[in-house]
């Protein structure tokens, strides 16, 4: 039994390191400069980490996407990545591109295979469905966009994906509350909208009674909650005077593009913006594009800038309705589920959910995680198996090489 659990292990740290190399080899190792140092001109929040460490909370320049109030300018984004380069730029003056690498892009691969090793139980399948899952999803240039700018949006994404994993393989595993939860503070610290999959947690803490006694789980369910609710609305009352003011509209003020135009006409969150949302989140095809050479036309293909379908471009997810019914009776992959599909539905009301993506989605990463657990129990079962890496090739071709 000791050998079996020391073969097990060897093979999980195996698993690790090969999807993690291959993740390094296909971001193209010449543009992974250790030495490099984002500051405070590629992310907020970074410029937050650096007045922190001088005392205070206002940022000194405007710059796009800051929230003003009076003749202070605040980072709105959430805190996560400004604890993360606050641990480190006392040291190097910004973020090392290093640290991006080792704390933002690789422990997902590491954490996909793991996660899908527990549930498929096989791992030369979790190893390919982590590889699709990252290079043949949104995620894949969202990591890409990480590495080479460290610009804010990217980088939150890709946080919260770790955090969801961690959560994940909990919810799907040894359902620790304690490590759940910290799944569950580390997404919301990056992404809002993840607090949803609260839901799954509260179901494995109500049913798992191995995880502890009543009160210790209680007590994580608590702690959890103080941190996901608390620090955001410490720091919004801190920064612009009311708990429940992200300052989200303040970045708006000064602003005059259709972005801006159009949360200040309809609000951050909208029905105005169901119709457009709803088809470029699900279909969101590539456009047509004439030219003329020589007098004769030509015609491309181009990825559509406003957001890209989820359905074309990694259809291993539509394994997801040929197994709903599996799904749903289970508790925890229903509760996956409820939390996926709320969040899908408040993206659908959201102002910029297709805002500036050329043949991608990254809001889809706020649920993809969750539906790719979900179809990965039977992904690869029989004639599934061949079927699915058909799926997958061609969505890490899409991802890869045609946008």
């Amino acid at each position: 039994m000791l050998e079996d659990s020391r073969s097990a292990i060897q093979k999980s740290w195996l698993g690790v390191a090969v999807v993690c190399l291959v993740v390094i080899g296909l971001l193209k190792p010449s543009l992974i400069e250790p030495e490099h140092v984002f500051g405070a001109r590629n992310n907020n929040q970074i410029a937050e980490a650096q007045a922190w460490w001088n005392g205070q909370l206002d940022i000194p320049d405007r710059k796009w996407d800051t929230a003003r109030v009076g003749t202070r300018i605040y980072n709105h984004f959430p805190p996560l990545f400004t604890f993360i380069a606050a641990m480190v730029v006392p040291i190097f003056g910004g973020v090392p591109q290093a640290v991006v690498l080792t704390m933002v892009v690789l422990p997902i691969p590491a954490l996909a295979f793991l996660l899908f090793k527990w549930i498929i139980g096989r791992s030369g399948a979790a190893l390919f469905l982590a590889i699709g899952f990252v290079c043949g999803t949104s995620l894949w240039p969202v990591l890409d966009q990480a590495l080479r700018g460290a610009s804010p949006y990217p980088v939150n994404h890709a946080l919260a994906t770790i955090g969801l994993l961690i959560l994940l393989g909990e919810v799907f595993g040894k359902r620790r509350i304690w490590v759940a939860g910290a799944g569950l503070v580390m997404a919301t610290m990056a992404r809002q909208l993840t607090v949803f999959y609260a839901i799954p947690l509260l179901i494995i803490a109500r049913s798992n009674e191995a995880a502890g006694s009543t009160r210790s789980r209680t007590l994580a369910i608590v702690v959890t909650g103080a941190l996901v609710l608390g620090v955001p609305a410490v720091l919004n009352s801190l920064k612009f005077g009311n708990p429940f003011d992200s300052g989200y509209m303040r970045v708006y003020e000064d602003r005059t593009d259709a972005l801006a135009e159009a949360a200040r006409a309809h609000g951050l969150f909208s029905p105005h913006f169901v119709p457009g949302n709803l088809y470029h989140m699900n279909l969101g095809l590539p456009r047509v594009h004439r030219i003329e050479v020589a007098g004769e036309p030509e015609y491309h293909i181009r990825p559509n800038r406003i957001c890209t379908g989820i359905w074309w471009t990694t259809p291993v997810l539509m394994w997801l309705f040929w197994d709903l019914r599996r799904t749903l009776s289970d508790p925890a992959r229903r509760g996956v589920l409820m939390a996926c599909a709320l969040v899908f539905v408040c993206l659908l009301f959201f102002h910029g959910a297709g805002q500036e993506q050329r043949g991608f989605n990254r809001f889809s990463l706020d649920f993809l995680p969750g539906l790719m657990a979900l179809v990965a129990p039977r992904c690869f079962e029989g004639r599934r198996a061949w079927i699915s890496g058909a799926m997958i090739g061609w969505s890490m071709i899409y991802f890869r090489w045609l946008i």
